[in-house]
């Protein structure tokens, strides 16, 4: 009989049941794993909900942005409509000029300038002397030899015929170019027309194509109603204003009347409240007939780009 303080028993192992060092237990496992699935799954909400309120921020602006321009487009319509009623003014000392001189209206919700000019004022495309065309050509910045090919190019674009001028361009000329067309030989439709002739680049365009009309049909310009850069072109003077320009009247370029008889050149330049613009430029014709007192021949947005003229009157309208 062994003494019960000398009995020990070993202890035995239970490797199944025991945690080893370093090994944590299956459930702090499952723990840790559902800690991180819902750290991500937070990660992934709140990038969804900041591109939600980016994307909402975006559109509430964009439609800030349409509400404004459809008000300075609304502005600008109501600023031709505007210009419209003046032609129908009798008493020259009430209406306004016909020179492109520009006015100013304020309404509620933003500010609208205005400008009438008579057709007669500008440099017909169909009309023009070839002096002409070359001169303004080279006050636009155009070089000698591109001049001489762009003026017979013009008028080898409105002629006719298919008789090719020294430096003009027919037909051949258009497709050895790789163009898909060609003269068109017949009158101009449009200012916009001018692009197409052979020759002619897009920067020499622009500053051309605000002083140019296809509507006066008269060979000659009517100085009392050009803008002034044009009038120092074709009188070989320097711009200082407009009235300096025209005070003389034995140099306007035009013979006849000088009486506005048009068709007229209607721009409107509108600004809303909130910054938004808009421009249109029209031209048309009075018919002077009851059921349609005037015509539209030309209807453009936005209105091409030309300096405001000097001296901008303020007609105060606010309501």
């Amino acid at each position: 009989m062994r003494h019960p303080l000398c009995h020990r028993e070993e202890p035995v192992v239970r490797y199944g049941c025991s945690r080893l060092p370093g090994i944590a237990a299956p459930a702090d496992r499952q723990r840790g794993i559902a800690l991180v699935v819902v750290l991500w799954l937070v990660v992934l909400i709140t990038v969804i909900g900041s591109s939600h309120a980016r994307n909402a921020r975006i559109e509430t602006s964009l439609a800030f942005n349409h509400v404004g321009t459809a008000k300075a487009r609304a502005l600008a319509e109501a600023g031709i409509n505007r210009a419209i009623m003046e032609l129908f003014v009798s008493d020259t000392a009430l209406h306004w000029p016909f020179d492109g001189t520009a006015h100013q209206i304020r309404l509620g919700s933003g500010s609208v300038n205005i400008e009438i000019r008579d057709a007669s004022g500008l440099l017909d495309l169909n009309r023009a002397e070839p002096v002409q065309l070359g001169t303004v050509l080279d006050a636009a910045g155009a070089e000698e030899a591109m001049r001489q090919q762009l003026v017979d190019a013009i008028l080898d674009w409105r002629d006719k015929d298919q008789l090719r001028r020294l430096h003009g361009a027919e037909d051949n000329d258009y497709r050895h170019a790789g163009l898909d067309w060609g003269a068109r030989d017949g009158l101009f439709s449009s200012v916009d027309e001018l692009r197409y002739v052979l020759g002619m680049t897009h920067e020499l365009f622009e500053r051309l194509a605000p002083y140019l009309t296809v509507h006066s049909s008269q060979r000659d310009v009517n100085l009392q109603y050009a803008p002034p850069w044009l009038t120092s072109v074709l009188t070989n003077r320097e711009p200082e204003t407009a009235e300096d320009l025209t005070d003389d009247p034995a140099e306007s370029l035009t013979a006849g009347t000088t009486q506005p008889a048009g068709p007229f050149h209607i721009t409107a330049w509108a600004s809303s409240n909130s910054g938004a613009r808009a421009s249109v430029e029209v031209v048309l014709s009075v018919t002077q007939t009851g059921e349609q007192p005037y015509r539209v021949l030309s209807w453009r947005e936005p209105a091409r780009s030309r300096k405001m003229t000097a001296g901008l009157r303020d007609t105060n309208a606010t309501q």
